[in-house]
């Protein structure tokens, strides 16, 4: 889903077509794309990060117990 931070296509740097955001190959000219990477837990929260450490070790003690 497009927000008003991230549009929904961005522009060949090689010719200039304006291609859709999740293209990985323009289709006119061939040239590859960069495809921007997710950065999802750049807007974690202290305690969003203290969960997921405490279930990263609740899951190796579980994978541990088998």
């Amino acid at each position: 889903m497009a927000t008003s931070e991230t549009p929904s296509t961005k522009t060949c740097p090689n010719c200039g077509a304006v291609v859709p955001r999740r293209t990985k190959q323009c289709p006119e000219c061939g040239q590859l794309l960069a495809t921007p990477r997710p950065e999802w837990f750049k807007n974690l929260t202290p305690v969003e990060i203290f969960l997921l450490v405490l279930g990263s070790i609740m899951l190796a003690v579980g994978l541990v117990a088998l």
